[in-house]
């Protein structure tokens, strides 16, 4: 899903009191971080993962992203905001601006 300047800054404003749900430690990306970024994006959409040391290079999120569907939102430091819209409409929390 693209998302346009209108929506990142919209989610943004709604990550921004979120705290990270997903941790990436000293051993990078494990099958066990992307088992956890599905999950947590099934549940709540829009999630953070922190990366200790940054780990978060374009290249380790391009491979995330190339097992999971997602949007990048931002990206600030070590953190990273991620959007994945609900497949369920009753399920969606979130209503993105047009």
């Amino acid at each position: 899903m693209n998302l346009n300047s209108s929506q990142r800054k919209y989610l943004r404003s709604l990550a921004h009191h979120i705290k990270p749900s997903v941790y990436i430690g000293k051993n990078n990306i494990t099958k066990g971080a992307i088992l956890s970024i599905n999950e947590n994006l099934d549940v709540h959409e829009l999630i953070k993962i922190k990366s200790h040391d940054n780990k978060l290079t374009s290249d380790n999120i391009s491979t995330i992203q190339k097992k999971i569907n997602f949007s990048i939102v931002g990206q600030i430091g070590k953190t990273i905001i991620i959007y994945r819209q609900n497949v369920d409409k009753e399920l969606r929390k979130i209503k993105l601006p047009k």
